[in-house]
């Protein structure tokens, strides 16, 4: 995972793929470049070369969380264990919630941000703050203090 540092590879489940294509689109619109099966796999391609080209190629897997992504014979198991294997950037955001056990014990230690429930608008925004990281103010903050009364 030494890819350009604004190409994102997104990881979901298939019944999340209207999920993956608003994260994809809204990504696309912040100015990261995205790589997603709906819109670049097509029929023929070999899934597990495309996988591992997307996850050489990018600088961040984004993996959309759902009770489907954990799913038992779902191809997201070795996309999320690869990048952990590669030690690259792994950013889970929540779709739906989970339930106690549905998230892998390795993964458990993440930091996530949760998309469900929110208005499209934050949403959007959580999402773009997931994949860029905090960022210092660009002001100074308030002074927490004052005259003693």
């Amino acid at each position: 995972m030494s890819g350009s540092s604004d190409r994102i590879f997104v990881s979901y489940a298939g019944p999340d793929r209207k999920w993956a294509e608003w994260v994809g689109w809204n990504l696309q619109q912040a100015g990261f470049e995205v790589e997603l099966a709906a819109w670049h796999w097509g029929p023929g391609d070999d899934f597990i070369e495309r996988m591992s080209q997307a996850l050489a190629n990018s600088s961040a897997v984004i993996a959309l969380f759902s009770p489907a992504y954990f799913a038992a014979g779902r191809f997201t198991k070795e996309e999320w264990t690869a990048v952990l294997a590669l030690r690259g950037r792994l950013v889970p955001v929540l779709i739906e919630p989970l339930k106690a056990g549905d998230l892998p014990p390795i993964l458990a230690p993440r930091i996530w941000r949760e998309l469900y429930g929110l208005e499209e608008s934050e949403a959007a925004a959580t999402l773009v703050e997931a994949v860029r990281g905090p960022r210092p103010p660009t002001s100074a903050p308030a002074f927490p203090g004052g005259p003693k009364s």
